[in-house]
């Protein structure tokens, strides 16, 4: 199933990794290379406005809602992918 997570991006919920805090990797020591590596590239503009990175199987995405939102949409798919999965 897939996930709205704001802007025109859309994540296959099965190939969600992680779901990190834009503003704990910045701060962190351990994960500023996995911040610097996720941002290189990137427009100024939605760097900024980042509040949370989505680790998926393809590779990061920045997007400018919660860790949170975006944790219980994932949530919420893979939980309605579950039960349609057992009404079959």
């Amino acid at each position: 199933m897939f996930v709205y997570v704001g802007g025109d991006n859309v994540v296959d919920a099965r190939e969600v990794v992680a779901i990190l805090d834009v503003r704990r990797l910045q701060r962190a020591p351990d994960a500023r290379a996995l911040w610097t590596r996720a941002s290189d590239g990137r427009d100024s503009a939605e760097i900024e406005s980042a509040r949370a990175l989505i680790v998926t199987v393809r590779g990061t995405i920045l997007v400018s809602i919660t860790p949170a939102t975006v944790a219980r949409r994932v949530l919420e798919q893979t939980k309605a992918r579950g039960s349609s999965k057992a009404e079959s």
